[in-house]
């Protein structure tokens, strides 16, 4: 438990004063996650350094009948003038961790290769925020404090960095400093809103939330008016309807999906990517299979630990126990989609638009899309990219960084991801044997020419999605967005006007994140790759003519 008691912290800069803390009294519950949110500049990083004892206040007290950790995420907490090697030494012999066993922890997790023992003054955000993580992620505190950090790495390290999280958050508490709102429900179970030098606490961090985007448009009432039309369906909210994001890897389907999470109009569920219909349709397995293991490793936690230990166990047992209930409804009967609903609906507040962004949807047959259309009258939003750089992108995203010491390439599927292995030299011939690696894995592709294409990438088979959504799904509930276009104030602009729902205020506007680190495409892979794809650009061509981005490829 952390108690604040007269919290107060006040800068005062050229004669102008600052205050951060205005006499808080809060209590942080102990094995309880609290999302923390405010606007940009309203302290909530100070307010951590203050709860880990590295700012002090001006008045007040923080007490504590634990172990906290110091802020993950922020750069501050690290000195610049040590190697990472030694930050992590330092911090170990400062909570009494294992020197040895912690250094191996972080120099696997990190993936900071020679970097691990270079000065941190040399490293980017990224590695900063990467070793910040892996150091607090290798001590078991009773509290985390974390500022942002899975939003850090590429898409294996923020998976990674998550799962890692959530693990740790299954004994301990948090508090979470994070702009997505996804993120917070996900991840929290109660919510503080940092405003104008004033904490509110809520038990229910839907509440926080609302209280926030609250104080980014207070002019606003709570959500905006029904869509017109009803809900098409007798089970779903009348005044309500459904929006399903069908994202693609490497498209900015995810900061599309973050936007709509801090709409007032839009509701989403607790659980991020809630594979629901993948599951029903037998292709979301591993998925489920994942989830039951979670269940029955936290039923074997019962009767373990402490009270709170207990309690928490208990929750998350719970949370994901309608999780699961979700895979045991009925496949047939007029009620079959009954838990879904009343789960996708659960704390909602009004809002018109109730939305399920999962990426593998897009996969999905007809059936299911048919089923997903029906249900609350269904809208699909899809952004598409440049099917060249997107299956480029995926390819680089797909095959290791290092090669394996074994095995051959043949044994690796061309979509498989594996973390590096300790020890393994960096360097030109490295790199050389991963895109030999690639060249490989393209050229047995293109042996078997453009119709086996949805078998080895089937997320570049653009043609095949439409064909599937076109069969069960009216022209007009298909929202097409272009990824080169969607980045920015006008791109989420389109889409609030075809959904008939008030712009996003610019102050609700997720990070773009840091620019795509793409390297060249060879011009003999580039070749294999677009006699692949010729049939999906002709057939982009001829559905949406002018309207393509200048930036997709032409030969």
């Amino acid at each position: 438990m952390i108690v604040l008691r007269d919290l107060t912290k006040i800068y005062r800069l050229g004669g102008h004063m600052k205050v951060v803390a205005n006499g808080i009294d809060a209590i942080f519950p102990t094995g309880v996650s609290v999302g923390l949110l405010g606007r940009n500049g309203a302290g909530k990083s100070t307010l951590l350094k203050m709860i880990a004892g590295t700012v002090h206040p001006t008045r007040g007290q923080v007490l504590s009948d634990g172990q906290v950790s110091f802020p993950v995420g922020l750069a501050s907490s690290l000195h610049p003038d040590l190697t990472g090697a030694q930050n992590t030494r330092f911090v170990a012999r400062i909570y009494g961790a294992d020197t040895t066993e912690l250094m191996h922890w972080v120099e696997d997790f990190a993936e900071l290769g020679e970097h691990f023992h270079l000065p941190v003054r040399t490293y980017s955000s990224g590695m900063r925020g990467r070793l910040s993580f892996g150091i607090n992620m290798g001590i078991d505190f009773d509290t985390y404090l974390v500022d942002e950090v899975t939003a850090v790495g590429d898409a294996d390290f923020k998976r990674k960095s998550r799962d890692v999280f959530l693990n740790r958050i299954k004994k301990s508490g948090a508090i979470y400093v994070s702009h997505s709102m996804g993120m917070l429900r996900e991840l929290c179970q109660s919510g503080a809103v940092l405003e104008a030098g004033n904490l509110h606490f809520y038990d229910d961090v839907q509440d926080a939330i609302d209280h926030y985007n609250h104080t980014l448009d207070p002019e606003r009432v709570h959500a905006s008016a029904a869509l017109p039309g009803g809900s098409g369906a007798a089970d779903f909210p009348y005044d309500a309807r459904m929006l399903y994001g069908l994202g693609l890897p490497q498209t900015a389907s995810d900061w599309l999906g973050d936007c709509l999470r801090r709409h007032r109009a839009c509701h989403f569920a607790r659980i991020r990517e809630l594979h629901y219909f993948d599951v029903r349709a037998g292709q979301g397995t591993a998925t489920l299979l994942r989830r039951q293991k979670s269940a029955r490793d936290l039923a074997m936690r019962l009767g373990r630990g402490s009270g709170p230990e207990q309690r928490n166990t208990l929750r998350l047992l719970g949370e994901l126990g309608e999780v699961l209930a979700l895979h045991a409804a009925p496949p047939e009967g007029h009620d079959r989609h009954a838990t879904y609903v009343d789960f996708m609906t659960s704390r909602r507040r009004g809002q018109p638009l109730i939305c399920d962004f999962t990426p593998s949807y897009a996969l999905l047959p007809e059936q299911e899309l048919a089923e997903m259309a029906a249900l609350g009258a269904g809208r699909f939003v899809v952004v598409l990219r440049d099917p060249l750089t997107r299956l480029w992108a995926q390819i680089q995203a797909g095959v290791p960084a290092r090669v394996p010491a074994s095995g051959s390439d043949a044994q690796i599927p061309a979509n498989a991801s594996r973390a590096p292995a300790r020890g393994q030299e960096e360097g030109a011939g490295e790199e050389d044997a991963r895109m030999t690696r690639i060249t490989a894995i393209v050229r047995r592709a293109a042996a078997r020419g453009p119709q086996a294409l949805a078998r080895t990438w089937p997320e570049a088979d653009y043609s095949g999605m439409f064909d599937r959504l076109d069969r069960v799904v009216a022209s007009d509930r298909i929202v097409i967005l272009f990824h080169e276009e969607l980045h920015g104030r006008d791109g989420i602009d389109k889409l609030t006007g075809i959904l008939d729902i008030p712009p996003l205020p610019e102050s609700s506007l997720p990070p773009l994140g840091p620019p795509e680190d793409l390297p060249p495409c060879p011009r003999e892979i580039r070749d294999m790759l677009m006699a692949l794809l010729k049939p999906q650009y002709e057939a982009m061509r001829e559905r949406f003519g002018a309207q393509l981005p200048s930036q997709w490829s032409e030969e």
